[in-house]
């Protein structure tokens, strides 16, 4: 997504929304999403009504055995940023510190302990453990927690003895964890809501389709979205543009600022019909992080609430066969304002000259997007791109320092200048990890002016596309929907050759994706009467 925004940030609704960080056993991370709209267009009004970014899978870095728990690197500044409560959290690098002393303290240990002094080695570890209690620090955390676990540590390190402290048993699991496989995602049934949740067993009547922990968000205009002054650079709070996609994925009250957001996957795939086989419900008393005692509590004190609390649970209310589609009621003022919303609709008038970059280039490069030639600027004269889509070139940094430090601007003097791609990269790593070498090369927006008459192959005999030869845009050419790391000045003409299919990406302009569409249709789903505390009603 870093291309689709100026500045931005997004929620992940799933399974990333779920794993701790612990620096010494990250053992996974999230891949990049698909992105598609189940087959709709910009023409059919549910295309706005949800997220076109899907099947963000986590990928594991490392075997991790049944009952191993999942993390994740949320990085330091996570942590940095959060004042007192996480500064003794230990980091990757505090754990090597730790593996370095534990060096120095064998060696003091075997030059030391004797048959007259059997627990030399014991006591000095109690000296030390006692020592690390002073003055709480990051290094100290990283500790192994116990004698036998400094004795492992010599052996596997200080971060791989903390491994059977993330172990629960398979039994353990069977009788307190909530499964999350009784539904996968699909296209709906239904057309216009795009993507939908299915059975992927027989779930019983009153049996769970879903675990819901929520996220809870006091005040529901935080998911206001306003236009910015273009005097002042603020936003202009008396003129709301819209309101945030996540919002559609919520629950909300009529009566209340409070919306209450799941965040496991799939039950944000859940549709809503009229005639439902499922309802939200909440969860016992015996689930961890959901206190109940909440429910008698005000909006106000869920505002001083900084950690999760609250959990729905989805179940069934008949019996749901497998592969069926499952369905929860929305409310009565969500369906009012959804017919509201599609009878005012009017598709987009870009909508016939508008067509995602993943119709012509997958969000995470694949080999046979590499196969398909790309177009110049000549051959789009008679076959235009569609209008939303923008070429951009890697290549690795050129110029000065001194260049660097006016503004991002590389003043090489006014001329066209020309070079191969390879004077400037590393041939190697762009064959075989396009995507690794991507993340860190600037991206310019380009236009291609030539390609190869015959398509390349490698060392391997692998087919990896044509050569290019692409002109970059300069400051003058460059719109204002378009990402730009580094500016290149008007008077400058920067002619690459020779550039490989993989070091070239199709993005779609700033604010073009239909997530951006103003009129969207965004509504919170309503939470059952029933069930919404009454302590909670403030409107």
């Amino acid at each position: 997504m870093e291309t689709d925004m100026v500045v931005g940030s997004a929620l992940v609704i799933g399974t990333g929304c779920m794993p701790n960080c612990n620096f010494a056993l990250i053992n996974a991370h999230e891949g990049k999403p698909q992105y598609g709209h189940a087959g709709l267009t910009r023409k059919d009004h549910g295309v706005t009504g949800f997220t076109g970014f899907h099947n963000q899978r986590m990928v594991t870095d490392r075997d991790i055995p049944a009952g191993g728990e999942i993390f994740v690197n949320y990085g330091e500044a996570w942590f940095t940023t959060r004042g007192e409560q996480m500064a003794t959290v230990p980091f990757e690098a505090n754990f090597d510190l730790v593996d370095e002393f534990l060096v120095k303290f064998k060696n003091i240990s075997l030059k030391y302990q004797t048959s007259e002094n059997p627990d030399f080695t014991k006591d000095l570890w109690s000296i030390v453990e006692a020592e690390a209690r002073v003055i709480p620090t990051r290094t100290g955390s990283a500790l192994p927690l116990t004698f036998e676990d400094m004795q492992s540590a010599q052996t596997v390190g200080a971060a791989e003895s903390r491994l059977p402290y993330s172990m629960r048993t398979v039994e353990w699991l069977n009788e307190n964890g909530r499964c999350m496989d009784n539904i996968r995602p699909g296209n709906s049934t239904i057309r216009d809501a795009g993507r939908g949740a299915f059975a992927s067993r027989f779930i019983p009547k009153g049996g769970l389709v879903a675990p819901g922990p929520v996220l809870h968000i006091p005040n529901k205009a935080a998911m206001n979205m306003y236009e910015t002054n273009p005097l002042t650079g603020n936003r202009d709070t008396t003129e709301e543009s819209g309101k945030q996609l996540i919002l559609n994925y919520c629950f909300g009250h009529g009566k209340s600022t409070l919306l209450l957001c799941p965040y496991t996957s799939p039950s944000a795939y859940i549709n809503h019909s009229r005639k439902p086989n499922a309802r939200v419900v909440w969860a016992d008393d015996t689930t961890k992080n959901h206190n109940a005692d909440w429910l008698q509590e005000g909006v106000e004190f869920l505002k001083q609430q900084e950690a999760i609390g609250l959990s729905l649970n989805f179940v069934a209310t008949r019996d749901i066969r497998p592969g069926e589609e499952v369905f929860i009621d929305y409310g009565r003022e969500w369906e009012k304002a959804w017919k509201k919303y599609v009878k005012e609709w009017k598709p987009p008038v870009d909508s016939d000259d508008f067509a995602p970059a993943t119709t012509l280039q997958k969000a995470v490069l694949q080999h046979d997007d590499l196969l398909i030639p790309l177009r110049t600027i000549s051959e789009q004269e008679d076959e235009p791109y569609p209008q939303n889509l923008v070429f951009y070139c890697h290549t690795a940094s050129f110029g000065t320092s001194e260049d660097m430090a006016n503004e991002g601007l590389y003043l090489w003097g006014e001329d066209v200048w020309e070079y191969e791609w390879s004077e400037w990269n590393d041939w190697s790593g762009w064959e075989f990890d396009a995507n690794n070498s991507a993340r860190w090369t600037p991206k310019f927006p380009c236009k291609i002016i030539h390609r190869s008459e015959e398509a390349v192959f490698d060392d391997d005999g692998n087919n990896i596309g044509h050569r290019y030869s692409a002109i970059l845009l300069t400051e003058d050419e460059v719109e204002e929907n378009m990402w730009a790391e580094i500016i290149i000045p008007q008077n400058e003409k920067h002619v690459i050759h020779d550039i490989p299919r993989a070091a070239i990406t199709v993005r779609d302009k700033m604010y073009s994706k239909n997530e951006f569409l103003h009129g969207s249709f965004r509504h919170a789903m309503m939470i059952p009467e029933d069930i919404f505390p009454k302590a909670w009603i403030n409107l």
